[in-house]
């Protein structure tokens, strides 16, 4: 009898799990507007994240992005908030996100035409990968590539993508004193480059694999004017 207990157990928590996606949610838009008092404003200094009702993020600025956490398979509403109650959204998920699946979605677009994007994440090879999320309507087709960290020099590019797309390459099993850059052709944008140790201050040879991560994940945003974020960051993932 216990043990038709634990096994009914077990079978209800995986169908739980399996009913979920493993999400991050990522901030792209330069600026966050809600109507306060009629005027489009923006809240995005103080502006946290909820997804279908549920905080995800208590601060969600512009560049920013969360853990990976479950959420119910589906089509997602997202809505940023701030502390008195102004709101961007509810915006909802362009396609609905499968059970079982991982996904980075990117809230993206300027007032009052916000978009929620996901972009399936890429399975794991076990070489070194660099990628890059295209999350920027103004700028919708990009190329991507490697260079050297230490000098900044020899840019090569390696792929391109379009805008609502992710794209890999592999770089071998492992590479050091790497890093990567988005832009046309060889010419990065303006701050268009990341360095493994930009986003992890311990990777100081500028390394993959580095502990569990053993892809360097770049993401181009429409630039915000005045900010010294993006349009260009990275992320380490597996």
């Amino acid at each position: 009898m216990a043990g038709c207990g634990a096994n009914s157990n077990n079978t209800s928590a995986s169908s739980t799990t399996a009913a979920k996606a493993q999400v991050r949610f990522v901030e792209g838009a330069p600026s966050l507007e809600a109507l306060v008092g009629g005027v489009p404003t923006d809240i995005g200094v103080t502006a946290y994240l909820t997804v279908n009702g549920m905080t995800v993020a208590t601060s969600f600025l512009y560049g920013s992005r969360t853990p990976f956490v479950p959420v119910p398979a589906g089509t997602l509403s997202l809505v940023a908030l701030d502390s008195s109650g102004y709101a961007v959204g509810p915006v909802k998920t362009s396609s609905a996100l499968a059970a079982g699946k991982s996904y980075t979605v990117i809230l993206l677009g300027a007032y009052p035409n916000y978009h929620a994007l996901p972009f399936e994440e890429p399975a794991s090879t076990g070489d070194a990968v660099v990628a890059l999320y295209e999350a920027s309507p103004s700028f919708p087709s990009a190329d991507f590539g490697r260079f050297t960290a230490s000098t900044g020099l020899n840019k090569k590019k390696l792929g391109h993508a379009q805008f609502g797309s992710v794209v890999t390459v592999s770089l071998g099993k492992s590479v050091s004193d790497f890093g990567g850059y988005v832009g046309t052709g060889t010419k990065p944008v303006s701050r268009g480059t990341v360095t493994p140790v930009s986003v992890n201050g311990f990777d100081l040879n500028n390394a993959l694999p580095f502990n569990n991560a053993a892809r360097l994940s770049l993401f181009v945003f429409d630039p915000k004017s005045g900010s010294s974020i993006g349009p260009v960051i990275g992320s380490l993932d597996q």
